[in-house]
């Protein structure tokens, strides 16, 4: 199946045409870009940034005649201070230092742009922006550099293009409500749309009039509320996509989310809810909130381990569920196990030999690819450290999404909105627990 990336990433002559045509939209562009919804048209080149936690944010920008690195981040709604020249990041958001002291030791953003097959950040002075591009800035963690820079660290750059697509195809499935609906679970439909619009940085209270988080908070409080309290993973799940997207954690819909998860915990089996599914999700809500996680937990992981390596969801089943593994993988890196613990190295073991020729995963052993559980794999890869250890792993996973991508942007599934939503955390690169 071909992939859109093609006609996104290197426009051709017609799409370069539209958005020329385009471009007099371009104040509604701007306005779109804070902080706010991918814009639905006018797309020159797209602008990566990623924070020290891993909050990695893509966002579109257009332009007519020659347009700057620093101004493309001030269109895409970023507030930046540069040097005197126009071309050196002294911070973004805040984050680094003054324009008066622009290489201060607080100063770890690295910049670049995707040239073909890697991100090139030796071009010096920053060229012109030009139809097509990929910007990417990161800011490293370290203040010793030993983690600047933008190569093995932040994905290739198709990943992103294939993100925003996605999250522009998520705009228009929005319900008129500010909700949305998969024919099964409109409040759980919801929350997956908010986890992956948080995972892109754009505003819920933007997306949508009425927005995605009125409709959670206001508009349908008391389902969310009984969402929340119907299963420790429920809990969690919101905890995390509220935290991505800046809603209030301690009072959405009137409801305290790290007390919800706290109130499920069993102190003498060390797990949450019903087993490990919920057990899973509750960490990872936790470990979103920075909530002191239960070491408990980690010994009830272990002993709810399969002999394969793998978990079932809640230990319904004897077979163990490859999407359910990458998660709980998260999971225990998220309560403090080691990467290197036989935990960890059995049930990564049990991932890998799952990996189907095409490159994705299926969600039991010798299954077809599954989307979702593709997208889990990509994030557990990424959380134990792959992303350099293994990366043909993790490069056949993304390409593997990318080409079950569709021109909408949607991806191809028997519920393309279920499937694009867990899809689009998995482009980005953003993990439910910690990363390297």
């Amino acid at each position: 199946m071909s992939s859109p990336l093609s006609s996104v990433y290197r426009p051709s002559k017609l799409r370069i045409l539209g958005m020329l045509l385009a471009l007099l939209l371009l104040s509604v562009l701007g306005a779109a870009c804070q902080r706010g919804t991918p814009a639905e048209s006018a797309v020159s080149a797209h602008v990566v940034v990623q924070f020290a936690d891993g909050a990695t944010h893509i966002r579109p920008v257009a332009w007519s005649g020659e347009m700057t690195r620093v101004q493309a981040l001030e269109q895409a709604g970023y507030d930046v201070v540069s040097d005197e020249a126009g071309e050196a990041i002294c911070s973004i958001e805040g984050y680094g230092c003054p324009a008066t002291d622009c290489f201060c030791p607080d100063n770890l953003w690295a910049q670049g742009q995707w040239e073909e097959d890697g991100w090139d950040t030796d071009a010096w002075p920053p060229p012109a922006v030009v139809e097509g591009d990929v910007l990417a800035f990161r800011l490293g963690a370290q203040p010793d550099y030993s983690d600047w820079g933008l190569s093995g660290r932040l994905l290739e750059a198709p990943n992103y293009v294939a993100a925003y697509g996605a999250l522009d195809w998520l705009r228009g499935q929005q319900e008129e409500d500010g909700g949305y609906d998969d024919g099964f679970d409109a409040i759980g439909a919801t929350v997956r749309s908010l986890l992956a619009v948080g995972a892109a940085g754009l505003d819920p209270d933007a997306w949508g009039e009425p927005s995605l988080s009125a409709y959670l908070t206001q508009a349908e409080a008391e389902s969310t509320r009984a969402y929340a309290q119907g299963s420790a993973a429920a809990a969690g799940k919101l905890a995390i996509a509220a935290q991505w997207a800046g809603i209030e954690p301690t009072d959405l819909a009137g409801l305290d989310l790290a007390d919800e998860i706290a109130a499920t915990f069993d102190a003498d089996t060390g797990a949450y809810g019903g087993g490990s599914g919920d057990a899973a999700w509750a960490v990872l809500g936790l470990y979103a909130l920075e909530q002191p996680i239960p070491q408990e937990v980690i010994a009830f992981f272990v002993e709810a381990q399969q002999e394969d390596g793998g978990w079932s969801w809640n230990e319904l089943q004897s077979e163990s569920e490859i999407q359910h593994t990458a998660i709980v993988v998260q999971a225990l890196l998220a309560a403090g196990e080691s990467r290197d613990s036989a935990a960890l190295s059995s049930a990564m073991s049990l991932v890998r030999d799952a990996a189907n020729p095409d490159g994705g995963y299926p969600y039991q052993i010798s299954g077809d690819s599954d989307l979702g559980t593709t997208a889990a794999v990509i994030q557990a890869l990424i959380g134990m450290g792959h992303q350099e250890t293994d990366g043909q792993a993790l490069y056949d996973a993304l390409a593997y999404l990318r080409n079950m991508q569709q021109e909408d942007g949607s991806l191809e599934a028997w519920s393309p909105l279920y499937a694009t939503q867990e899809a689009i955390p998995a482009l980005i690169g953003r993990t439910l627990g910690p990363r390297p």
